[in-house]
């Protein structure tokens, strides 16, 4: 049975995320994970890591049956983050860099000790390249 997305209703009002027709998270992985550099796609809906990781976190697990329990990420391009945060499943850490060779990439180490990395597109990249993108992964 899939996890349902997070319903947390103590978030501050900056951080109430996307409207609840569409709670789930926009990722696309590979099926060959681990072959390439980066094993898929995630295209959040904001720069908002309180909303965003959450759904991230239930979709991942949805496909993987692993959760997430670190979260690394480029400081540039999002909102501060937290140290951690918690989605239905539970709490996920989060780290920063400030500066890496990959900045519009995620770094995801799960609770099975597995390792993603996702390309992020940008929340405002447009829906026709950000879905070819997502279609494209793993060929």
């Amino acid at each position: 049975m899939p996890l349902s997305p997070p319903t947390d209703t103590s978030l501050p009002e900056a951080a109430a995320g996307p409207p609840p027709d569409d709670l789930t998270s926009r990722l696309a992985l590979s099926p060959h994970l681990g072959v390439s550099a980066s094993d898929g796609v995630w295209w959040p809906r904001s720069s908002d890591l309180r909303v965003e990781v959450p759904l991230l976190d239930v979709a991942v697990h949805d496909r993987t049956r692993a959760r997430i329990a670190r979260f690394g990420y480029e400081r540039a391009g999002w909102e501060d983050g937290p140290r951690t945060v918690r989605s239905p499943i539970g709490i996920t850490h989060l780290g920063w860099f400030e500066h890496s060779r990959f900045p519009d990439h995620v770094l995801l180490s799960l609770s099975n000790y597995g390792r993603l990395v996702l390309t992020v597109l940008p929340p405002d990249t447009d829906g026709e390249t950000a879905r070819t993108a997502m279609a494209t992964v793993g060929e």
